[in-house]
């Protein structure tokens, strides 16, 4: 009677890849590898290309001048940025 309490109260321990713990907590580093190939994938194949011509840079920049509002601090910016810019053309 004895050896039969004890076996119920003993039950035979299970693999550790039977229990739902330790894939929780695998699962957890294995998604961030996941997600960090995914957008490692997604920079690369959608890079973002630099404007490399002259008149392509000055509609850019006259289009962030006129999206300013004069008198704040970013169109002060952006008037300080052109003028530096005409500037260093002159030289």
């Amino acid at each position: 009677m004895a050896n039969r309490v004890s076996h119920a109260l003993h039950a035979p321990e299970r693999p550790w890849y039977r229990e739902p713990w330790p894939w929780v907590l695998i699962a957890i580093p294995l998604a961030t590898v996941v997600a960090c190939g995914f957008t490692l994938w997604l920079a690369i194949s959608h890079p973002d290309y630099l404007v490399l011509d002259e008149p392509q840079y000055q509609a850019v920049a006259a289009g962030l001048k006129a999206d300013a509002k004069p008198g704040t601090e970013a169109g002060a910016n952006a008037d300080a940025k052109a003028e530096a810019k005409a500037e260093d053309e002159e030289h």
